[in-house]
């Protein structure tokens, strides 16, 4: 596993300082949560080629204000799946390996109504075509348990990555909100699909961001398990919650 560090803990510092202060704190790149003032629109010819120079491993995040693939107003739709492929452009343009997207949200005003599923998936396999001509993999990550959340069971999200063939990215922090212990049974059938899994703790109930180590995950046995997943991102607020998440790392002998 490379790891990275999410430009979260920096926010909204520009990416390119981002990347070099988590550069020196040990981590082999940066994953780049690209809302404002970083959406995809905002980079760029300049600060695209200072990134790249960097010759860093680069992820990214696609915007999560506003881009609901599953939204019950078509128009909103369009403006979520534009938002995703453009992000796809950018990870394209910076030589990003992977992109990470949500699928979407209930809103939390409005006339009850289905969720629009079958005009997501068809977004999504769009998306997938796009990403794949441009060389970025393109992966789905899980929900926090929440009123709001559709993603959250990992049953339902395994089947979902597997039906459509797609990449997954675990956020380690909603999977314990969602299930707990039982978290370990669930995550051998879905190491196959994995590509990335995002690295923070909590107590179980609310999607805190703690430092690793922190929280009440049974982190050693986690983190054996997760080795194998190409892309482990350390996604916490600040940066003295990244430094302590790297010593952490460093004394278990794990990166």
């Amino acid at each position: 596993m490379k790891l990275l560090a999410s430009s979260l803990a920096f926010h909204p510092a520009p990416p390119d300082a981002a990347l070099e202060r988590a550069l020196a704190l040990g981590f082999e790149g940066v994953e780049f949560l690209c809302d404002p003032p970083w959406d995809p629109g905002a980079w760029t010819a300049g600060l695209i080629r200072r990134v790249r120079g960097f010759r860093a491993e680069l992820s990214l995040h696609v915007p999560v204000a506003d881009v609901n693939l599953l939204s019950p107003l078509p128009g909103a739709r369009v403006l979520a799946e534009r938002e995703v492929a453009r992000t796809l452009g950018l990870a394209a343009a910076l030589g990003a390996r992977t992109a990470t997207f949500h699928i979407g949200y209930k809103p939390l005003a409005g006339a009850p109504h289905d969720p629009p599923w079958d005009a997501a998936w068809e977004a999504v396999r769009r998306l997938q075509a796009r990403a794949q001509a441009l060389g970025v993999e393109l992966s789905l990550e899980n929900d926090p348990r929440h009123p709001h959340a559709y993603l959250w069971d990992l049953g339902r999200f395994r089947e979902v990555l597997a039906g459509l063939g797609l990449s997954g990215t675990l956020d380690l922090g909603h999977a314990w909100i969602s299930h707990g212990a039982e978290l370990l049974r669930l995550l051998p059938p879905l190491l196959p699909h994995l590509r990335v899994v995002h690295l923070h703790g909590n107590r179980g109930e609310a999607d805190e961001h703690l430092p690793l180590g922190a929280g009440d995950l049974p982190w050693d046995e986690l983190l054996s398990t997760l080795r194998a997943v190409p892309l482990g991102v350390v996604e916490v607020k600040d940066p003295e919650a990244l430094r302590a998440s790297r010593s952490w790392i460093e004394l278990r002998g794990w990166g």
